[in-house]
């Protein structure tokens, strides 16, 4: 039988994906809060892609993680819509994908009987109503009027507006969907728009003919100047609006960023690497002045010695003419 969730029960933590409308397939959230308790006191981190589902489930599931003794950390992957958001209010922390969307609107309800019936029906709802304002509220600081508005309004939140409102805790890279959901029964969004949002489809459009003369130009004027050569002034300007494509912009903002960052690094690493070699010079001449002494130090004196002291034969020694003559008178 289809189910909305699975929950994957780990050695030492557990993992659980929200990924269709809760409380379809005949499956309450009787069986998935039975399934949290046997997780016992491990963390858990849920996964959600989720168009929301029966409210009474919805806030159940809620109750249950939030009294859960372990970790609970939530990651929007997609969409979380309607009764959704109010289970992803139970993580200690709750992440959510850039191209992901978050939706808060009224509690729908269906009622048949006569006048008493309705009316009893509406109070229902408005307690429903206040009820999730009031577990919104545990985790924005948000006042009551202005988030009973935005659900009058069914708002669409986008990642950086969930983020700075204090639904979620961090943005995190884009993740494409699995699979989508048919948005037709709420009344202020653009279907097509979400769903492209969420698969990651790119629109593709043709460059003009303006764009590819100035574009080419451009690429000549570089070679050229790479060659050394003078480069003219171009006769013909093309201004290039890329503001109203905010995509492209927070593309070349955040290319022009890193750059930056990269070129900070290299005068950083080269000042470093000057460091060094400075200092392993000073180090090299430093073990050669040690050398040198050391050698120094272990060399010995050369001391010539005779091994008898040489006799000296007087008959030999010849002072003079005079004295050889009188040597041979003698003789």
């Amino acid at each position: 039988m289809n189910e909305w969730y699975s929950i994957e029960n780990k050695e030492q933590n557990a993992e659980i994906s929200i990924y269709d409308e809760i409380g379809s397939f005949g499956t309450s959230a009787k069986g998935f809060i039975k399934e949290i308790s046997n997780i016992g006191d491990k963390d858990i981190t849920i996964r959600m892609n989720s168009v929301g589902g029966n409210v009474f489930d919805g806030i159940a599931i809620y109750n249950a993680l939030r009294s859960h003794r372990g970790y609970v950390n939530i990651k929007i992957e997609g969409l979380a819509a309607s009764i959704s958001t109010v289970i992803a209010m139970a993580g200690d922390n709750i992440e959510m994908s850039e191209n992901g969307f978050f939706m808060i609107h009224n509690p729908f309800g269906q009622s048949q009987g006569e006048a008493t019936d309705m009316r009893k029906t509406a109070e229902l709802l408005d307690k429903i109503k206040n009820e999730i304002i009031e577990i919104y509220q545990n985790k924005v600081n948000l006042p009551y009027e202005e988030l009973s508005n935005m659900m009058d309004k069914e708002t669409w939140l986008s990642s950086e507006e969930a983020l700075e409102m204090g639904f979620v805790n961090y943005i995190t890279e884009p993740i494409k969907v699995a699979a989508t959901f048919d948005l037709s029964k709420f009344t202020n969004v653009n279907q097509d728009m979400v769903n492209d949002k969420l698969l990651l489809t790119n629109k593709k459009v043709k460059m003009t003919e303006e764009l590819k003369t100035w574009f080419n130009s451009l690429k000549e004027e570089i070679v050229m100047a790479v060659k050394g050569e003078e480069v003219s002034a171009p006769k013909n300007e093309v201004s290039v609006l890329l503001s109203d494509n905010e995509e492209v912009t927070n593309k070349l903002e955040e290319l022009s960023n890193s750059v930056t960052e990269l070129n900070n690094e290299k005068e950083e690493l080269s000042g470093i690497v000057s460091e060094k070699e400075s200092l392993i010079a000073e180090l090299e001449n430093k073990v050669s002045e040690m050398e040198a002494k050391l050698n120094k130090s272990e060399a010995t004196e050369t001391i010539v010695e005779a091994d008898t002291e040489p006799a000296i034969n007087s008959d030999d020694v010849i002072v003079n003419e005079w004295d050889t003559f009188a040597k041979s008178i003698l003789k």
